[in-house]
């Protein structure tokens, strides 16, 4: 196994980890996959069985670990603003969780108008400047710093966050602002 946390080849160590953490038996873990016995659970935890997200963010689902399932997203480069999963310590306080979210939008409010000001210099024909990073990774930062907040109201709580996303999608449909659906998608394609 490499000493890097985020490799592949550490994800059945993580899940025989949160299980435990769980309190959950590897039965009981069978149970929860879909009816599996507990010489499955035995054989994805010693690296036996070839891992798909799916079955790791099912896992981690049933184990209330959703920095890992940030992890899952990061490891199979689900999406391009996966990165590397906030520590759960981290996320225990939801206090301050919000702390840093109001601290990570102060600076995010900054580098948003510094972004603006670079944006409103950019002239066809002119020379291009490099990109602000600086700018541009203190707007990302709001990403782990919202995951944060969310998770330690889980935590504290009892936020439902199956029952939050839900809620945003019907106003955000609402709104116009969700991704329409593929029929009205074709629609204005025709």
């Amino acid at each position: 196994m490499s000493n890097n946390p985020y490799n592949l080849d550490n994800l059945p160590n993580f899940l025989h980890i949160e299980r435990k953490k769980a309190r959950l038996t590897q039965f009981q873990m069978g149970k929860l996959l879909g009816n599996k016995d507990q010489a499955y659970v035995s054989n994805v935890e010693n690296g036996l069985i070839t891992l798909t997200p799916e079955l790791c963010i099912k896992w981690f689902e049933k184990c209330g670990a959703y920095e890992h399932i940030d992890l899952v997203h990061y490891l199979f480069r689900l999406h391009p603003t996966a990165a590397a999963p906030i520590d759960p310590a981290l996320n225990e306080s939801a206090s301050s969780a919000v702390i840093n979210m109001v601290h990570q939008l102060e600076e995010a409010l900054q580098a948003t108008k510094h972004l603006a000001k670079w944006l409103a210099n950019d002239r066809p024909g002119r020379k291009a400047e490099e990109l602000p990073m600086a700018d541009i990774k203190q707007i990302f930062d709001l990403i782990p710093a919202n995951k944060t907040l969310i998770y330690s109201l889980v935590r504290s709580h009892g936020l439902n966050m199956q029952e939050l996303a839900e809620k945003w999608t019907r106003k955000a449909l609402m709104d116009q602002v969700a991704m329409s659906k593929q029929e009205e998608r074709q629609a204005v394609l025709v």
